[in-house]
């Protein structure tokens, strides 16, 4: 196999100026989403000194977020997906503006935090959905692969420098010269978004719907895909248990004894490992059994999670989570091209949407798990017992499930 072959595939952002567009948006909103997210999570807890607490702050973001997902799943699937990036884009600004201003008060609201998160949430939920539909469209289906494992690669490096960056800022500068910086980028992302062309739904000749029956279709599509259906609850199960994030505040205080800084390296590590996996993805479109490999990245990610009790050092630390970063992204390009793959377009806001609902409540939910369980036993034992049940969970879907065990790559485009 040559090396091009094993290289991250450049030609849609070579291709078509609105991916480019797209990408570059997407890129932006998740360096901001990183700072923000670190930037929080410290502030929270330093004025509650409680990972529960933290953990609560993925939760807050989340339940708004799986509302407003299902919503945007919906609309995507109706209405202009340009537009609705472009005004739900808009709308994070406010719960940007709404951190800065609660950082500047002299006694800073922990209810605040929350509330801004989730009016984050929300409006993200209505994009995420949008975005995803709109890929096929701006790349075409035979370069979805490629899409995915670029778009994994404007995660990873978002979520190295922006971590970092935050957690560099607010040892230094400080919380709200952070804010104000993440302020500035996401006014910077409706802008990017409105260079885009119109990206209308291509169900004209369906029918309208009422929103609840839309809603339906969706959910019985993805309940009678066995494939979708597998896809999405080793997704969930992996996420629910071996979600570690919620301790790193914690990790870098108390375990490690080093502070923000250290904090924002542990919150930047996955996606280290990620980018890397990302740059070198060209060998996902090569795969003839896909989901074995899906099966096997879980496994791994959990094993990741799990071997963080074993060493109490940052590099030891940062190497773990890389490796968990790796496995989830090439996990992640995998499902998500299958599910795109799999799915017409006409049903592609929906089905996304559903992703995302199972992508936001699993993470709150494992980060929820892992902060009580390390008020309960110790941080060190609940990133044991989670990440090695993570990887027994996912042996057992390799052994059990035979379609997700043998699912394959198809070019062909989705029908009705």
């Amino acid at each position: 196999m040559s090396l091009s072959r094993l290289l991250l595939d450049i030609s849609p952002l070579r291709e078509s100026r609105a991916f480019r567009y797209a990408y570059f948006a997407r890129a932006a909103t998740v360096l901001v989403t990183g700072m923000l997210m670190v930037a929080a999570s410290i502030q929270l807890y330093e004025l509650t000194e409680s990972s529960v607490a933290v953990a609560f702050l993925t939760v807050s973001m989340a339940t708004p977020m799986v509302l407003a997902l299902i919503v945007g799943g919906v609309l995507s699937d109706r209405m202009d997906r340009r537009s609705l990036m472009v005004w739900s884009r808009s709308v994070y600004i406010v719960s940007v503006v709404l951190f800065l201003l609660n950082t500047l008060l002299p006694h800073p609201s922990v209810w605040l935090i929350y509330l801004a998160a989730a009016i984050g949430g929300a409006a993200g939920g209505i994009s995420v959905p949008a975005m995803m539909a709109a890929t096929p469209a701006l790349v075409g289906r035979d370069k979805l692969a490629a899409a995915a494992a670029l778009s994994g690669l404007a995660m990873q490096l978002g979520g190295i420098i922006g971590p970092a960056l935050a957690g560099l800022l607010i040892s230094g500068p400080g919380l709200i010269f952070c804010y104000v910086i993440v302020l500035c980028g996401v006014i910077i992302t409706p802008l990017l978004l409105r260079a885009l062309p119109s990206l209308p739904p291509q169900n004209n000749h369906r029918p309208a719907q009422k929103m609840l029956q839309s809603l339906q279709d969706g959910l019985q599509f993805v309940a009678g895909n066995p494939l979708l259906r597998a896809l999405l609850l080793i997704d969930l199960a992996a996420l629910i248990l071996a979600t570690p994030l919620a301790l790193m505040p914690e990790w870098g205080d108390t375990i490690l004894g080093m502070g923000a800084q250290a904090t924002g390296y542990l919150y930047a590590a996955p996606a280290v490992g990620a980018t890397l996996a990302a740059l070198s993805s060209g060998w996902c479109r090569q795969l003839a059994r896909p989901g074995a490999a899906i099966v096997a990245a879980v496994v791994v990610w959990g094993l990741a999670v799990a071997a963080l009790a074993l060493h109490a050092s940052l590099i030891w630390a940062l190497a773990c989570l890389a490796i968990m970063g790796a496995a989830d992204t090439i996990s992640k390009i995998l499902r998500m091209t299958l599910v795109q793959k799999h799915t017409p377009d006409y049903l592609l806001g929906r089905v996304s949407s559903l992703w995302m609902t199972q992508y936001s409540l699993g993470q709150a939910l494992g980060n929820v798990q892992m902060g009580y369980l390390s008020r309960l036993l110790h941080p060190a034992l609940a990133v044991a017992v989670g990440g090695l049940a993570c990887a027994a969970v996912a042996t057992g879907f390799g052994i059990l499930n035979r379609g997700l065990r043998s699912a394959v790559s198809r070019n062909e485009t989705p029908h009705a």
